[in-house]
């Protein structure tokens, strides 16, 4: 396999406006005023020493929690010196065509800072450097109708203000394929209906860390070979996102400033990333282990992804 690029990725906080049934939070613990800004110092100064036009040419991904909703005012100018930096350090310097500011948001909220950041950017690199995407689900992450339509409201008024094909991030699972499987859900005609102008990817399931149990979470073996070759034959850009994603979770992404003291006073601003929460470990067959994700058995999600596209790409 060829080199490929590598992508940091900071967990910035775990504040948040929401409350999926299904959150991989490990530590719910919400930061403060100040060790938001704290934190957002730390990442700050681990940027500027880590090469990215070589070693992680990817560019640089931050996850929240949620981190758009913010409405301090110093809070919200710590993370835009941030995203100086990133443009200074990162998107302006390396020469990787999949170099990306990359982001997840719920959309949750009114996007007054979500378009400071984006327009910063847009200005700055282009938008072609900018990779968003909005988290959408159809059980698990919206506690009422409205929240669901303001989330979609947020997917279609970004897309229309940037001209842009923004991306929306599904948990694929067995509630998901059971729609489709009974007719109430076509992947072509929700797009066309909902989101025209945007990506869907489908992500894999996780490991769910609030305790609750979710009967319809992960999905089968059988059904999601079948659902995944409706897509290839059906959406072949959805697949390939599917494919892409899935593949890249174990090397692409690495995990920045993973090592956090208790007291959030020694930060080692010079540790490497590295893989973690889990894409570090390997079963049998080589892949990490967070690909045995089916319900009804212990087989390798990505095997079977092979087994049906040879060795992917």
């Amino acid at each position: 396999m060829a080199d490929i690029s590598r992508c940091v990725q900071y967990g910035v906080w775990a504040n948040c406006p929401n409350s999926c049934d299904f959150c991989l939070l490990k530590s719910k613990k919400f930061y403060n005023k100040s060790q938001q800004i704290f934190w957002l110092n730390n990442i700050i100064e681990n940027v500027k020493v880590l090469d990215w036009k070589n070693e992680f040419s990817g560019g640089i991904s931050l996850l929240g929690g949620e981190l758009y909703y913010i409405k301090d005012h110093d809070v919200q100018n710590k993370f835009i010196e941030l995203v100086d930096t990133t443009i200074e350090y990162i998107l302006n310097v390396t020469d990787d065509p999949v170099c990306r500011y990359s982001t997840v948001t719920n959309g949750l909220y009114q996007p007054n800072f979500l378009y400071r950041v984006v327009d910063k950017l847009y200005n700055e690199s282009g938008i072609s450097k900018v990779d968003v995407n909005f988290s959408f689900d159809f059980k698990y992450r919206f506690k009422n109708d409205n929240s669901r339509k303001l989330c979609l409201k947020n997917i279609n008024d970004f897309a229309e203000r940037y001209q842009y094909k923004v991306g929306i991030q599904m948990i694929l699972t067995q509630y998901v394929i059971d729609m489709w499987k009974s007719g109430s859900f076509d992947v072509n005609k929700w797009l066309e209906t909902y989101a025209p102008n945007s990506n869907l990817s489908f992500l894999y399931p996780h490991k769910i860390m609030t305790g609750k149990q979710l009967f319809d979470f992960n999905f089968k073996r059988k059904d999601l070979l079948e659902f995944v070759r409706y897509l290839k034959s059906d959406c072949p850009s959805v697949y390939r996102a599917f494919v892409h994603s899935t593949l890249n979770s174990e090397r692409f992404k690495l995990t920045g400033l993973i090592s956090r003291e208790k007291d959030d006073k020694l930060v080692d601003v010079e540790q490497k990333p590295k893989l973690a929460d889990g894409k570090e470990i390997k079963a049998s067959c080589g892949h990490s282990v967070l690909y045995r994700c089916y319900t009804d058995c212990n087989n390798c999600m990505l095997c079977d992804l092979q087994m049906i596209d040879g060795e992917l790409y």
